[in-house]
């Protein structure tokens, strides 16, 4: 089954309105004194309400797929969103040290061959018209 917008709208939907009244909850039950009483349960039953229908559509995001990572951003209090950020600036460090490696390697190979040129021409003269064949 595939999750669309809709779906991820009605979810941050539920999910905000549950904040709220766990919210409102935590409020009512701080300064809770025995006229609260009515007005917590209304707020509890909210609740609950909320978690049903919360319950009522995680079936709809079976398919969705959380990375490890994300969530250990969210333990630490971090913005899920910067896992993109930080996973392209690791992708850029890691081509960066790739390319480094290959013009290190580049640099190498002519300068193996520019030796070998002057110690073994035939050698070189075989393995350039190898090269030219393919």
């Amino acid at each position: 089954m595939e999750t669309n917008v809709k779906q991820f709208e009605d979810l941050i939907d539920v999910l905000q309105d549950l904040s709220e009244t766990i919210r409102h909850v935590g409020i009512v039950a701080t300064d809770f004194d025995d006229q609260s009483q009515d007005v917590l349960n209304i707020k509890i039953n909210d609740m609950v309400n909320g978690l049903k229908k919360l319950n009522d559509i995680k079936d709809n995001f079976d398919q969705v797929q959380v990375p490890y990572e994300v969530l250990s951003y969210i333990d630490k209090g971090r913005n899920p969103q910067l896992y993109t950020k930080d996973c392209l600036e690791r992708a850029k460090l890691k081509n960066d040290e790739v390319q480094e490696k290959i013009q290190s390697l580049q640099s190498f190979r002519d300068t193996l061959k520019e030796q070998l040129k002057k110690t073994q021409p035939n050698v070189i003269e075989k393995y350039e018209a190898g090269r030219s064949n393919t």
